[in-house]
């Protein structure tokens, strides 16, 4: 994967079809009106410290956005003198979108959210920061590609995600999907961005500019599950992976995850994994102290 040094974006130029088949990643200030290469991919648009706009939608520092309309131009522009690096990552539709059609998702799927402000702090954006840091001198491209294919596998995700959606929601008229799915999966990417705050049911729906009832139905109906249950899903899932990556106490963990009651906490953690926090740490210690003693006693295994 090539890492660009020019704003002229040097080999990106189409070999067959209107479309490139490379892959990229271009970081750097946006100082001057940026014209994106119209070749067909799927652009991630990750800000620094300062503020980016494409076609006059303001990203500001703490979001991140991605393009997917190829018949639209599209000029990236700085809004201050002074910037901080930008990340933009180039994804050749040969290497998502047939990927996509692998798994049977519709490639048109990908253009639900496009050029919508979405807030820094779930996995995807996580994936971009990483990013930055690997393209960032002395640079690290083994990892950087590493985090290419991880990249493209969250983007699949959330197009699945977004068939899923566009499926459980089918009976509705076409125009009410075209309105109303693009706020739910904007409001279930804030939701993922956000889990620990806590969010409450009007937050999000204000947020999505959608009334707390009208949400409250539409999300479960998309999602098959209550916004209370998503939220419950992702505090549980972070906490296990504090669980492994921390030598915190549960009452802590608990705290940190937003759980007031330990005992709630708790209950919850083993309806969810079949065993409370304090086994499941203990199990993982057990499998950790095991490929220790292997890799110890075996070196080349």
């Amino acid at each position: 994967m090539p890492l660009l040094r020019s704003t002229a974006f040097a080999g990106l130029t189409a070999v067959s079809t209107h479309h490139s088949p490379l892959n990229a990643v271009w970081l750097g200030q946006v100082t001057r009106p940026l014209p994106l290469p119209q070749l067909g991919h799927i652009y991630l648009i990750f800000p620094g410290e300062t503020a980016v706009s494409c076609n006059n939608v303001t990203l500001n520092p703490g979001q991140y956005t991605w393009l997917t309309d190829v018949d639209e131009p599209m000029i990236l522009t700085g809004t201050a003198v002074s910037q901080a690096p930008c990340l933009v990552l180039l994804l050749s539709p040969g290497f998502a979108l047939d990927m996509a059609d692998f798994l049977g998702i519709p490639p048109e799927l990908n253009q639900l959210m496009h050029n919508v402000p979405l807030p820094q702090g779930d996995e995807l954006s996580y994936l971009l920061a990483e990013m930055v840091k690997a393209c960032t001198p002395p640079e690290d491209f083994p990892s950087a590609d590493d985090l290419m294919v991880e990249v493209v596998g969250e983007l699949l995700r959330m197009m699945r995600l977004r068939r899923q959606a566009l499926a459980a929601l089918a009976p509705r008229k076409q125009s009410t999907l075209d309105d109303l799915l693009p706020r739910l999966l904007q409001a279930r990417q804030l939701v993922e961005a956000r889990f620990l705050d806590e969010l409450q049911v009007v937050d999000v729906a204000t947020a999505v500019s959608l009334s707390e009832y009208h949400f409250a139905r539409l999300f479960k109906a998309a999602f098959g599950e209550s916004l209370y249950q998503f939220i419950k899903r992702l505090r549980l899932d972070e906490a296990r992976f504090r669980l492994l990556e921390s030598d915190l106490s549960v009452t802590e963990l608990s705290l940190q995850v937003g759980y007031s009651s330990l005992s709630s906490f708790i209950h919850a953690f083993r309806r969810c994994f079949g065993v409370s926090p304090t086994q499941y740490r203990a199990q993982l210690q057990r499998v950790r102290s095991q490929i220790t003693f292997v890799q110890k006693t075996n070196p080349k295994a």
